[in-house]
């Protein structure tokens, strides 16, 4: 959907810097593979909220060059920029390094499973460009790890009737097993760790079941 009026998809803050989209253009040498669609999202979700970085002398784009082109694809007749006085080269240099160092990021996955699993919670993941699929794929790649580290005395070795639905490297689960998957806080998470702890039992089903069958036992359930 074409979003026009674009002075209102820059953020105030950014107002005073808006330009004609048309009056810049992507740089010729840009190589890098951006997703325009993803961009798209965050744009129509929140707004452009960076500017977009220009050479003067050109007007080639020398960071932004993919949110110039999402706001293109939205719509947009104007863009938020800052331009800067520099020769071409010192242009392509800026350009190059811009994309490399974004190449270079990493995330801390764990604290990433947290943050959006607070989301997940909320049944709110809108303009996050995360969905909750991402959510579901890295918390599957990080359960194994996560309970091996947290509770390494529940090595996941199974006990005659009980298969570890948590266990990826073997293929003993069965078709009648079903996988429950949780959002904790860490705070939960260690106080679940404490409790499967605390029942001695080494195998992480049957240590929960301990923890259940003697909760329910206390109510009367």
């Amino acid at each position: 959907m074409e979003q026009h009026l674009s002075m209102s998809n820059i953020r105030k803050e950014l107002a005073k810097s808006a330009v004609l989209i048309d009056s810049i253009s992507p740089h010729p040498k840009n190589v890098r593979q951006g997703d325009v669609g993803a961009i798209c999202t965050s744009l129509q979700a929140h707004g452009q909220y960076r500017p977009i970085l220009v050479q003067k002398s050109s007007g080639f784009i020398v960071a932004g060059n993919h949110t110039w082109s999402a706001a293109k694809s939205l719509g947009w007749d104007k863009i938020a920029v800052i331009e800067l006085d520099m020769d071409d080269d010192r242009a392509l240099r800026i350009l190059l390094a811009d994309n490399r160092t974004s190449d270079l990021a990493d995330y801390d996955s764990f604290a990433l499973a947290e943050i959006l699993s607070e989301f997940a919670r909320g049944y709110d993941m809108e303009g996050l460009v995360w969905n909750q699929d991402d959510l579901d794929d890295m918390l599957a790649t990080q359960s194994h790890s996560i309970a091996n580290m947290a509770v390494p005395n529940l090595t996941g070795i199974d006990t005659e009737g009980a298969h570890n639905p948590m266990d990826t490297e073997s293929n003993h689960v069965t078709n009648d097993t079903k996988v429950a998957q949780f959002y904790l806080t860490s705070a939960e998470f260690d106080l679940l760790r404490d409790a499967l702890h605390a029942t001695s039992v080494t195998n992480r089903n049957d240590a929960l079941m301990k923890v259940v069958t003697e909760w329910l036992a206390q109510k009367n359930i």
